[in-house]
């Protein structure tokens, strides 16, 4: 445990010290707010209501993912793939520590980075904007989001984990054509630019089967109180299934690579 506290310590000193791609990667993701909460806004001056959400139902949910990419979405993991394609994997391999471990416990540092940041930047949100910002819908529900954002922040960390290993079969620049339209993807999956359920029934039943569903989108349900009490366990049976497959889905990949690895960058 002690060597991954250090490796988690190295990370956080490690992104301080790239200060420049720190601060774009926040900009970055209150831009994105930025634009989806004002379009959202102006949505709303002109009606009360949305689907099924009010105006302070919808605008908390879309501060809320921008509050949880911060936590569930930010990952170093995606960058395992360049040290696969350049033979940096080398110095890991040679070192009695999992791999896994290794870039979870950075993952975390740099996780928990983006929430230090992420606490003054909603400070300031709710100070300038003043959003119609709704309490989660009860103790129980704040419990449930709590434990429902845990278990998104590490699917998608194993699902950032597996993607990077395919750069095991493809090298060439470094995975990152492939890493790049995956997680584009993710963002329109997960919720992040408006709620999943606004979609016609077929294809929301169809996006609430994906793991994608569960990084933003039934957090916020739960934050919200969105989810009948019949709801819960399906939901929460869903998630702990999919942490399983891709838990096991990274370890077959990884395991499947490391025997066609080749250190071609060395």
């Amino acid at each position: 445990m002690k060597k991954y506290w250090s490796i988690f310590k190295t990370s956080w000193q490690d992104s301080l010290v790239y200060r420049l791609n720190f601060v774009m990667w926040r900009v970055r993701t209150n831009l994105q707010f930025l634009a989806v909460y004002f379009l959202w806004l102006a949505i709303f001056n002109r009606q009360n209501q949305i689907f099924t959400y009010d105006k302070a139902a919808l605008l908390t949910y879309i501060l809320g993912t921008s509050v949880l990419r911060s936590f569930v979405l930010s990952s170093r993991s995606i960058t395992a793939g360049v040290e696969i394609a350049n033979g940096d994997l080398n110095n890991y391999l040679l070192k009695p520590l999992s791999y896994l471990k290794n870039w979870l416990a950075r993952d975390l540092a740099d996780k928990a980075l983006n929430m230090l940041f992420m606490t003054f930047e909603l400070a300031l949100i709710l100070y300038l904007l003043k959003p119609p910002i709704l309490p989660p819908a009860g103790l129980v529900n704040a419990v449930l989001f709590l434990v429902s954002a845990l278990i998104a922040m590490l699917m998608y960390f194993l699902f950032s984990f597996l993607i990077s290993s395919f750069t095991f079969w493809y090298t060439e620049h470094e995975g990152w054509p492939l890493r790049f339209i995956v997680f584009m993807i993710i963002e329109f999956l997960a919720g992040s630019l408006f709620p999943l359920d606004i979609f016609p029934p077929a294809a929301f039943n169809f996006f609430r089967l994906l793991p994608t569903a569960y990084f933003l989108f039934y957090p916020l349900q739960l934050y919200l109180g969105r989810l009948a009490v019949s709801q819960l366990m399906p939901v929460f049976s869903l998630m702990l299934i999919w942490l399983i497959i891709l838990y096991l889905l990274a370890k077959l990949v990884w395991q499947k690579g490391l025997k066609i690895y080749g250190a071609y960058g060395r």
